[in-house]
């Protein structure tokens, strides 16, 4: 939410100076990327969810309970713990880029609505099929990404994780022959992976914008 609104409302922390794009975007095009495109992740059970009660908030008289130590909290449907049986699948290693989805927006020519976190230069959208296809530093670009620093050129973030409405992703997926993981999936991924903030995962306002 804070990126939808990023140059049109939201400002950064005061004291934070942009980065470095130019030179973060270089460091960027030269990332190996995996070895394999996928990962084929054998089924098991995995564990969703925690035992929050909203009985467990107020005491015997109805008072708030303030005695919070070793409570965790979750939102209504993370309750209760529930074990979920996950089958094999094959996922890909890497996020849907904003690279990989201009492609495909541009391929379906106008079907697909503009991500909100994309911004283009007045009402329209200038990007030759010439650019998309065959340019790997693009510098006639129109179309440009939302940060909480501004906008920042799409050949800046052209690696970057695309942030869009979930049936943009759905439908990306499909014309790709995939689908999105399902929750128990996801979850899974997540815990035979090191994708959390330790591992360096760009989680926690880290960086303030996404990273590759």
């Amino acid at each position: 939410m804070l990126i939808q609104r990023g140059g049109a409302g939201t400002l950064p922390p005061a004291g934070f100076t942009s980065p470095p794009w130019g030179t973060l975007a270089s460091q960027w095009t030269y990332i190996a990327e995996p070895l394999s495109p996928a990962v084929l992740i054998q089924g098991q059970v995995v564990t969703l969810g925690h035992n929050d009660s909203e009985a467990d908030d107020f005491d015997a008289g109805g008072k708030p309970n303030l005695d919070v130590k070793g409570h965790t909290f979750g939102w209504d449907n993370e309750s209760p713990v529930r074990a979920v049986a996950v089958g094999p699948f094959r996922a890909e290693w890497r996020c849907i880029t904003n690279g990989e989805f201009l492609r495909y927006w541009n391929e379906m020519e106008g079907i697909v609505p503009l991500p909100v976190s994309w911004i283009s230069d007045g009402d329209e959208i200038k990007v030759s099929k010439r650019w998309i296809m065959f340019a790997a530093r693009p510098h006639d670009f129109i179309l440009q990404i939302r940060t909480l620093f501004g906008p920042v050129p799409m050949d800046v973030a052209y690696h970057w994780p695309v942030l869009t409405a979930y049936d943009d992703l759905v439908a990306y997926a499909a014309s790709k022959g995939g689908r999105l993981p399902t929750e128990p999936e996801l979850r899974l991924i997540l815990d035979l992976y090191d994708v959390g903030f330790e591992g360096g995962a760009n989680i926690g306002f880290r960086h303030w914008h996404p990273t590759p």
